[in-house]
């Protein structure tokens, strides 16, 4: 049985095509770098996942089963952090975080239980009661991914996470991914800043023309590559130089 598996996804807006028979699958377990460049279809594509666009052919299976015909399929196992922040700025941490729990339906019980172990695991103790607008740029990425966190998925979905923060800011929050990952959740992660990608990523897949033009782990590009950073095999992919 696949984890996650995209099936000649095709995405059309009017006559532009973003998305031109994208397939490849995810592993459990592992952190998955989906790159391109700007405005090459990977936000796009995650948001066909999660049910915010509809596709225009194509399938994507969760678990062997068709996620088109069962929109529910992914609600229950999957969090989605979008690159732009969902919070409510004028309430809190805690009051954001319920908010988004009443939305599955979690007893509250579990939601005080799920939300100590977070703020825990992201950094954010003692900070439960703050308002996020008052949050540093850093502390509202990782409330976002609190909150998408919050109904205990097994499959978590980031979209640029890191866009904006300065170097520290991004170790930090990297350093809370693979924590998450680590407990055993599964990570889709979209990033333009490659060598994140090329360090934290299991496996990484090139979107390119609308396809994954490429799809291997760090340890393959190099010996294909001759030992070249991910930034400079990027570039050659992109120049049709593919693995």
């Amino acid at each position: 049985m696949g984890f996650l598996e995209f099936k000649e996804v095709r995405k059309s807006f009017g006559k532009k095509e973003v998305l031109s028979g994208v397939s490849f699958s995810l592993k459990e377990g592992e952190i998955f770098g989906l790159v391109g460049n700007s405005g090459g279809g990977k936000s796009t594509l995650l948001r066909i996942l999660v049910g915010m666009e509809k596709v225009s052919s194509g399938e994507i299976l969760f678990k062997d089963k068709n996620v088109f015909k069962q929109t529910s399929l992914l609600r229950k196992t999957i969090g989605f952090a979008a690159q732009k922040d969902m919070l409510f700025e004028e309430l809190t941490l805690e009051e954001n975080a319920e908010y988004f729990s009443k939305l599955y339906s979690i007893k509250k019980t579990v939601f005080k239980k799920r939300f100590s172990e977070l703020v825990k695991l992201l950094g954010l103790e003692g900070f439960e009661m703050y308002q996020i607008k008052s949050f540093s740029g850093g502390m509202q990425k990782r409330a976002n991914i609190l909150v998408s966190l919050i109904h205990d998925p097994s499959f978590l979905i980031l979209d640029e996470p890191t866009v904006g923060l300065d170097g520290l800011l991004r170790d930090i929050l990297w350093k809370y991914i693979r924590r998450i990952n680590k407990e055993g959740t599964t990570i889709l992660i979209t990033s333009h800043l490659l060598e994140e990608i090329e360090e934290n990523c299991s496996r990484i897949g090139v979107l390119k023309d609308g396809k994954i033009a490429s799809l291997a782990t760090m340890k393959e590009y190099r010996k294909h590559f001759k030992n070249k950073s991910f930034p400079e095999i990027f570039r050659k992919i992109l120049s049709d130089e593919i693995i």
